[in-house]
């Protein structure tokens, strides 16, 4: 009880200090807003409706804060997966950022937030570059203790998404960056023709 109280009265103290911020100040905090939305994201699905509710407040304010219009379209209509997907698509370059914060959730008491880390965990890590296949194999790895899981919804959603993210690893074609692909234009062609210069072929 104490810690649904504490956790209202700091998402409540949140709210309130974006409906106050103006001018530069907007700037120095957008960082700390962006931070915020995947924990509100997932704690919607507390099972105690006034920590649910305070979160849906607080991520209204989050994202007219931002000026996000999409996701918080999604957010009006409750369609909260889309939402979900719009935030990773939109911040690609955030993933292992992403997931970090995800897996803060994991362990959670409450199995629709674990569910919802889950499900969050999986739509992320699709993101991931060629290097980061350690970072995939390791949230493979977080995915296969919940068959242990005490709930039989958590070890179904965690062995389905392990599938998925282990069938799109095997199938990811490896792809050159764009950088690197004229990097080889360039030297085929001056082989080819060494009176042209590089400097003809430009990015």
């Amino acid at each position: 009880m104490e810690s649904s109280k504490l956790r209202v009265l700091s998402l409540t103290l949140f709210k309130h200090l974006l409906e106050l911020v103006r001018g530069p100040s907007r700037r120095k905090m957008k960082e700390h807003v962006l931070r915020s939305l995947v924990p509100l994201l997932l704690l919607l699905h507390d099972e105690r409706p006034n920590v649910s509710q305070v979160c849906w407040d607080t991520l209204r304010s989050a994202l007219e804060f931002l000026r996000w219009r999409q996701l918080s379209a999604h957010v009006q209509k409750k369609e909260l997966w889309r939402g979900c997907d719009c935030l990773v698509a939109c911040y690609k370059e955030r993933a292992e950022t992403l997931i970090c914060q995800a897996m803060a959730f994991v362990e959670n008491p409450q199995a629709p937030i674990r569910e919802a880390a889950i499900r969050f965990l999986g739509l992320t890590a699709r993101q991931l570059d060629q290097q980061s296949q350690e970072k995939l194999e390791a949230i493979c790895n977080v995915l296969k203790g919940f068959q242990q899981d005490s709930k039989s919804s958590v070890r179904c959603l965690a062995l389905q998404t392990m599938l998925i993210l282990k069938a799109c690893k095997k199938h990811r074609p490896a792809r050159a960056s764009l950088r690197t692909l004229l990097h080889r234009m360039r030297l085929m062609h001056t082989r080819e023709n060494p009176v042209i210069e590089v400097a003809q072929l430009r990015e």
